[in-house]
């Protein structure tokens, strides 16, 4: 048997053996080698600068993007609130209009006129009627659309 030292030795030997034999390649091939290395993280070190060039500006545009959506969401809101006050206005109008849009004939008899006078009335008064009830649908409907958007918001869901 051989001894576990001599082993080592002889490990130790057959390296130094292969150390002194390839000393005078790798001497020749060793610029070479860091040559090809030094090109290849050139143009891989080239192609990362041209991605964070890239990211660089995709960041600017989002940074703009985001602040011109914060912006028109501003303006939303403030057309909402424009429409919100414009609503009941125009209902009131509508109501003036109404009024005086068709005067009573005054052709006729007085009783014919008294007749006139109270169907034209009993229109108006149902057509200011169904007004209401609609002014009362478009707040509820407006209400209704609020809630589901806050509830959106929260959830988390954006269709």
């Amino acid at each position: 048997m051989t001894d576990p030292r001599s082993k080592i030795m002889a490990k130790d030997a057959l390296r130094a053996v292969a150390r002194w034999t390839g000393s005078p390649v790798w001497r020749r091939m060793r610029p070479r080698v860091e040559a090809i290395a030094a090109e290849h993280s050139a143009m891989v070190a080239r192609e990362l600068r041209a991605e964070l060039a890239e990211l660089a500006e995709l960041r600017a545009a989002v940074a703009n993007l985001r602040t011109d959506v914060a912006k028109t969401h501003e303006r939303i809101n403030e057309m909402a609130s424009i429409q919100d006050r414009l609503g009941p206005q125009v209902a009131a109008i509508d109501a003036r209009v109404a009024a005086i849009e068709r005067p009573v004939p005054g052709a006729g008899d007085q009783s014919e006129q008294a007749e006139a006078r109270s169907l034209v009335e009993e229109v108006r008064s149902e057509h200011a009627r169904v007004r209401a009830r609609l002014s009362a649908v478009a707040s509820y409907e407006h209400r209704i659309a609020q809630l589901e958007q806050k509830l959106n918001t929260l959830t988390g869901n954006q269709n």
